[in-house]
């Protein structure tokens, strides 16, 4: 099937639903599906064919493409995500983030988009994670703190990130925690001086994002044992 339009229209949709489905590896449904938790149809396409097909849409009209606004699977749903990031326009991207934050369905539909972040888009994009950090949805809580885990290795951000993981003290959520752990492991293997500090000073912090970004530091190879030793003085009880 051709990707690369001029204008995507309705009578697309079937014949690339169809296309899509070529991709099908049914046998590993299951697998995925345990994988992903999701309650959506599956295609179980590869993750690079799928990327692929991204690609083509995106040498397109790709704006066409997202109009149609095409959530039948889990597959389809995150060609839309991961399309949308490659917007470097933010005005003109967050329309598409919001259509896509209602159909997000699980953490793999957080955790794949990369958004084009650079100097003169970088406080939409706190800003973003700010407004995101107060949703009700889990997984729009998590894409708060994936927004910042592409910023992690600015050091100049760093007391927005922590200030960020204060507010989460009362965070239940499994996915929300698991994300803010992943980023405090970041935050101190980048900035450990600066982060350790930071516990050390917040004892009221989640006990459950603090102990979880410690187990992803020991698991880390960018840390020496010695390193991975030291931080369970950090651990919460």
């Amino acid at each position: 099937m051709n990707l690369i339009k001029q204008q995507w229209s309705k009578s697309d949709i079937q014949p690339f639903l169809s296309f899509l489905q070529t991709y099908q590896q049914k046998e590993k449904e299951a697998w995925a599906r345990n994988i992903l938790n999701t309650k959506l149809d599956l295609l179980v396409i590869p993750t690079k064919m799928m990327y692929n097909i991204v690609d083509d849409i995106y040498k397109g009209n790709y704006r066409s493409y997202l109009e149609l606004e095409i959530f039948d699977h889990y597959e389809a749903i995150a060609i839309y995500g991961k399309l949308l990031t490659k917007i470097s326009n933010f005005k003109e991207m967050l329309p598409y983030l919001t259509k896509y934050c209602e159909v997000m369905e699980n953490w793999a539909h957080c955790d794949l988009l990369s958004f084009p972040i650079q100097r003169d888009n970088q406080q939409d994009y706190i800003q973003l994670s700010y407004d995101y950090s107060k949703d009700p949805r889990p997984f729009v809580r998590r894409l708060a703190l994936m927004i910042l885990f592409q910023m992690v290795k600015d050091d100049t951000l760093l007391p927005i990130i922590l200030d960020h993981l204060i507010e989460l003290s009362n965070e239940q959520e499994y996915y929300v925690i698991m994300m803010a752990g992943w980023l405090l492991s970041e935050c101190i293997i980048q900035h450990k001086e600066s982060t350790l500090h930071f516990l050390t000073e917040h004892p009221h912090l989640n006990k459950k994002i603090v102990n979880k970004g410690i187990q992803k530091c020991r698991e880390s190879r960018r840390l020496s044992q010695e390193e991975k030793d030291a931080l369970n003085a950090y651990k919460r009880k």
